[in-house]
């Protein structure tokens, strides 16, 4: 079927974005990659080839981490850029869903996981094993010979050497101390030359130090012939032959075979089933050797003066043979009986450590097998994050979308870490290779009925209300004069509420319900509601609805002061009794619920002051101005 333009649209939008947000992010993780090994690649002389072709394996190494989040901010841009520029309300209105408008890219992250699952199980392993065999091999490179100046050099490996100055022209080292510690420090030998000349071999395995003019001081070992501690020896011209591998050489790349990340997803099954057979077998072997050394029966071989075939063994039962023996005897028999536990006892240690190794190579061999598949499917779930959340936010470019890419991916980074180390070291089941795709699928699902149902749930005034809502912030008043008053108000009924507001405020500023901490038991296991504060604010907004329609502007500024009372901050936090009932039995979140109840009773007593005063200030106006 050809694909519509608006699916063409769409593709094109998202390409572009995903394109370059990939690039971004695996420049940020090879950045990683290059903080982590910067000290073994730099001072060792490795050619522009050499850290190329390690670059270039870490950024495949680096794909599959990369695509996830990379679709994640590709989503979120789009459909932010859609929601931004009006286009997704366009798309809404033609009558087009929101998961009409994903279907094209969910195809398309359908396709990029199977990619990148072929990806993993086909090219990463080969690239795995090169950049492992390049990575051991970078880290056995010797460093590079370059001699400072004025400090000790220690980088060839058995010599330390001191040069005071070296001119730079013609690489010549003057003052030169030459500690030669390859026969351990009991033979030191001690060099102090004038000058020096150090040169590389042609095949690069040894170096010559050409010594001219000085002494060497070693230990001496005939000392009751010479009668001295050392020996002293003065040269004009002294050469030393030194072991120095410069060259770089790639280790064999089968080496790195044995590890679980250069595997494919076969390779990992027979390693598996490899590991698991040699385990079965040294539990059999361990419980076999364990019966027949075992501590309940002796078997002791008659004497030579018995004739006897050499096969033919007594099998006696331990309590009877120990009880027949004479003292000597028993005493050997507990020897050997000690003897034989500790025995025991280090062949099952070694035995244990060994199938503890091997059930450690068995789960990271499972971590790898698992990874090839939740890596896969955390291209869809972040998809289904990105893509209904960047329609919701409705902010494109590379702000918001970015903030919340990063703080997505640093939640999925460290559950699965967490979770893939908590199975290696034995505490979690296999499970534990799944717990950021159990994490993040269930706000995939939240997100995409969210968006789809055009919830307003992460727009900034939502938030903001409900934030008031939940921690009291002040609501203010905003009453303006009307510009058409079709009824005045009724000013004697206007002075009737105030005077019942100003009672009833002044009652409340000093009733228990607002001056003490408010009592567990009615505010979570019984239906706890202020009916004083209520009929308070019904009888503020009757007043604001009526002298709302006044004409005199000093009337409607002190009419804005009258605060707007929050009086279910001091009820049960819920309408449902079995809601409140559960928060009060979850004792540390009830305890919380209650200190938002005490602390709106101190907000809402301060506004019974106010409103006390406001009302007073406004009857006094309003009486006055009827006077007059």
């Amino acid at each position: 079927m050809k694909p519509k333009k608006l699916d063409i649209f769409i593709l094109r939008s998202f390409l572009l974005l995903f394109v370059a947000a990939l690039c971004i992010v695996l420049f940020v993780l090879l950045m990683n990659v290059l903080w982590r090994w910067v000290g073994d690649l730099v001072g060792k002389g490795f050619t522009i080839g050499t850290i190329a072709q390690f670059f270039y394996l870490s950024t495949l190494s680096l794909v599959p981490q990369a695509l996830p989040l990379a679709v994640l901010m590709a989503a979120l841009i789009t459909f932010g850029n859609f929601g931004e520029r009006v286009e997704l309300l366009a798309m809404k209105t033609a009558g087009i869903s929101l998961l009409r408008i994903m279907r094209p890219l969910t195809v398309f992250c359908i396709i990029l996981a199977g990619v990148s699952f072929y990806f993993q199980n086909v090219v990463s392993p080969n690239s795995q094993r090169k950049l492992l065999a390049l990575g051991y091999s970078i880290e056995q490179k010797s460093p590079e010979l370059e001699i400072p100046e004025g400090v000790f050099y220690d980088q060839i490996s058995g010599y330390n050497m001191y040069v005071k100055h070296k001119d730079q022209n013609t690489g010549t080292l003057y003052d030169i101390t030459f500690y030669n510690l390859s026969d351990g420090y009991d033979n030191l030998t001690v060099t102090v030359a004038d000058s020096a000349k150090l040169e590389t071999t042609e095949d690069k395995q040894h170096l010559y130090l050409h010594l001219f003019s000085g002494e060497q001081f070693g230990q001496d070992e005939e000392v009751s012939q010479s009668g001295q501690p050392y020996r002293r020896e003065s040269f004009r011209e002294k050469h030393i032959l030194l072991e120095f591998d410069s060259d770089f050489n790639v280790v064999n790349e089968s080496m790195m075979g044995g590890m679980a990340a250069s595997k494919n997803m076969a390779q990992i099954r027979s390693s598996i089933d490899s590991i698991s057979m040699l385990q079965d077998s040294l539990g059999l072997g361990t419980l076999s050797d364990y019966r027949s050394t075992g501590l309940n029966t002796f078997r002791l071989v008659k004497s030579d003066s018995v004739k006897l075939a050499q096969s033919t063994v007594l099998v006696i039962p331990s309590d009877s043979a120990y009880s027949v023996a004479t003292l000597a005897r028993q005493a050997d028999i507990r020897n050997t009986m000690r003897s034989t536990i500790q025995t025991q006892v280090s062949e099952m240690n070694v035995r244990g450590s060994n199938m503890e190794y091997n059930d450690k190579q068995i789960r990271k061999h499972w971590i790898e097998w698992m990874k090839k598949i939740s890596y896969s499917t955390a291209i869809l779930v972040f998809f289904f994050i990105g893509a209904p959340l960047g329609a919701i936010i409705r902010k494109g470019g590379l702000g918001v979308p970015v903030i919340v890419s990063v703080l997505l991916f640093i939640l999925f980074y460290i559950t699965s870490v967490s979770g893939e180390k908590m199975y290696r070291e034995g505490e979690w089941s296999i499970i534990g290779c799944w717990l950021s795709t159990i994490v993040l699928a269930p706000m995939s699902v939240f997100f995409t009925v969210k968006a789809n149902n055009d919830s307003t749930v992460f727009q900034i005034d939502v938030i903001k209300e409900f934030l008031r809502h939940w921690f009291g912030g002040r609501a203010s008043r905003n009453i303006v004069r009307k510009d058409v008053v079709i009824d005045d108000p009724d000013k004697e009924h206007c002075l009737g509420l105030l005077s019942e507001i100003r009672t009833a405020s002044a009652d409340l500023a000093s009733s228990d319900i607002l001056n003490r901490i408010p009592q567990y038991g009615r505010l979570f296991f019984s239906t706890l509601r202020s009916d004083s504060l209520n009929g308070l604010n019904d009888n503020i907004e009757k007043l604001v609805e009526e002298l709302g329609n006044s004409r005199n502007r000093v009337e409607l500024e002190m009419l804005n002061e009258l605060p707007v009372i929050p009086a279910y901050g001091v009820e049960s936090p819920f309408a449902k009794t079995w809601v409140n009932r559960m928060l009060g039995i979850v004792f540390p979140l009830g305890l919380v619920f209650e200190l938002r109840a005490w602390l709106f009773s101190r907000k809402i007593r301060a506004q019974m002051v106010k409103t006390e005063q406001v009302s007073r200030d406004l009857m006094n106006y309003m009486n006055g101005k009827l006077t007059n």
